[in-house]
């Protein structure tokens, strides 16, 4: 009798960090967009990645987020109108908000906290200074990578 070939064990794919967060990126930049994705999803986040702010707007009706990181000033929808969407919407009014932009404006800041925003950043900034202030804003809860 010929006996069959045991088939060896298929390796097990690389282990993924944890997913620890759900965050929805708005960045109407496609470079930019995926470039904090990556550095997002390294840390352990489940990214929803969309190009402008009426996009955002139909992601947070059907999905539900840890957290929004959106650019100031996109076409369609901009970062400011969307966060004000937010506040005024009972099942977001509580979500945290980073908001960034490239603009030198010197009130940049103050708008964004007017328009509801939790925290803000200017671009540009490296992805470790993303990661760093979303962990900050999220009580610590992102993988860190050695």
């Amino acid at each position: 009798m010929d006996e069959e070939p045991v088939a060896e064990p298929a390796e097990a794919p690389p282990e993924q960090p944890p997913t620890v967060a759900s965050i929805l990126v708005a960045e109407d930049d496609a470079d930019i967009r995926d470039l904090f994705t990556m550095a997002l999803q390294g840390a352990g986040v489940a990214v929803t990645a969309v190009e402008n702010g009426e996009a955002a707007l139909a992601e947070l009706a059907s999905n539900t987020f840890d957290m929004l990181v959106t650019d100031m000033w996109m076409p369609r929808v901009s970062g400011l109108d969307l966060c004000k969407k937010l506040r005024a919407t009972p099942a977001t009014h509580d979500m945290p908000v980073l908001m960034l932009s490239a603009y030198g404006r010197l009130r940049g800041r103050e708008e964004a906290k007017m328009a509801g925003a939790s925290d803000y950043l200017m671009k540009p900034l490296r992805p470790s200074q993303l990661i760093s202030k979303v962990d900050a804003m999220l009580g610590g809860r992102l993988v860190m990578r050695t």
